[in-house]
């Protein structure tokens, strides 16, 4: 009781007191509610033998008003709700008292704000599947003490890998034991990322995951119960995955090992990580590394050698003199030979003719 009245209070912060309705019309709205005749929102369906209420591919671009007190299962489905405000579930006459189911999939929702989920205190399960988020903020499923489940398959945009994780904090999710991101954009663990206690299940399917380090590994070990799946995803089976590969065969919580495939490198890909030797996970000698060096240690040696020439540039001066000079002592002596004895010369002539 004391979380749920921190909560209310951080929630209802800064917002302006309600309006008060008529005591006797309320009084009046809560007996007709509980007998069964509450009026159903027109774009919605409402079944009172099974408390189901559902609101599927009329347009909506925000939540229905008038919602009947005993719904317990909601289903608000194919619809166009771009933002999930902040309260967006109270102050429009619905009652969500004993609101124990609510799916939101397929509705283009885009952001999701502050306390945007106010007034679902026994929220059990929630489906925010099929969406296209972009923003969510740190503290947007606060107050969701009783929610057990959690679906956001294929509903994330890239963009908000950085701060889903905060918004999964166990502090807006104590009790949260199922989370499923099956087909989103997640290309990355936080090591020492904070997860529920009771958290059982984790769906990571279908990602982009290439390697997952050791903190998140260890983070994983200390809840018992967990099971983690984590096939489809471009795993790199290389010297760095040797840490999820030793976790695969010495335990039993990833609940799909059998199907962990390698992605690369080029040789392994198609590769069965479980049918792998420890030894065939081997990083390659970084190749570009080494034209790396070899260019440094080259551009050394030219840089040493025009040095070289450049201290000593009088000196190579004067040998170029004196060898031009010795060149053309040589070739003085020649012409001097040839003008005094043009003998051979003309005897080779006279013997062609």
């Amino acid at each position: 009781m004391s979380g749920t009245k921190q909560w209310s209070n951080y929630c209802d912060r800064d917002r302006a007191p309600p309006m008060t309705w008529p005591v006797s019309l309320a009084v009046l709205g809560v007996l007709v509610s509980w007998a069964g005749v509450c009026p159903c929102p027109p774009e919605c369906r409402c079944t009172d033998r099974t408390r189901l209420v559902e609101c599927r591919n009329t347009n909506l671009t925000q939540i229905p008003r008038g919602i009947p007190l005993w719904a317990r299962d909601l289903l608000i489905t194919g619809n166009n709700i771009s933002i999930l405000r902040e309260s967006a579930f109270t102050g429009n006459g619905s009652g969500f008292a004993h609101l124990g189911t609510l799916s939101l999939q397929g509705n283009q929702i885009r952001g999701i704000g502050p306390c945007a989920f106010e007034g679902l205190a026994n929220l059990r399960i929630l489906n925010l599947s099929g969406n296209a988020l972009a923003s969510i903020a740190a503290d947007a499923f606060l107050g969701l003490f009783q929610l057990h489940s959690l679906s956001m398959n294929y509903a994330l945009e890239a963009s908000l890998e950085d701060h889903l994780w905060t918004a999964l904090h166990p502090n807006n999710l104590p009790n949260l034991s199922q989370l499923q991101l099956v087909g989103n954009y997640l290309t990355r663990l936080s090591e020492g990322t904070s997860m529920s206690s009771g958290l059982e299940l984790l769906d990571l399917r279908s990602n982009l995951f290439q390697r997952i380090g050791m903190g998140t590994i260890s983070t994983w070990q200390n809840h018992d119960k967990l099971r983690v799946y984590l096939s489809s995803n471009p795993l790199m089976c290389d010297c760095e995955l040797q840490p999820v590969y030793w976790w695969l065969k010495n335990t039993s919580q990833i609940g799909d090992g059998q199907h962990l495939t390698c992605f690369g490198p080029e040789a392994l890909n198609g590769s069965i990580l479980g049918q792998l030797r420890l030894e065939d996970l081997e990083c390659p000698e970084d190749t570009a590394a080494s034209y790396v060096f070899l260019g440094i240690v080259l551009a050394l040696i030219g840089a040493t050698f025009l040095m070289v020439l450049y201290l000593n540039r009088r000196g190579i001066k004067r040998w170029a003199r004196t060898f031009r000079e010795a060149c053309h002592d040589q070739m003085e002596g020649y012409e001097y030979r040839y003008e005094l004895d043009p003998g051979p010369r003309l005897a080779s002539a006279t013997t062609v003719i």
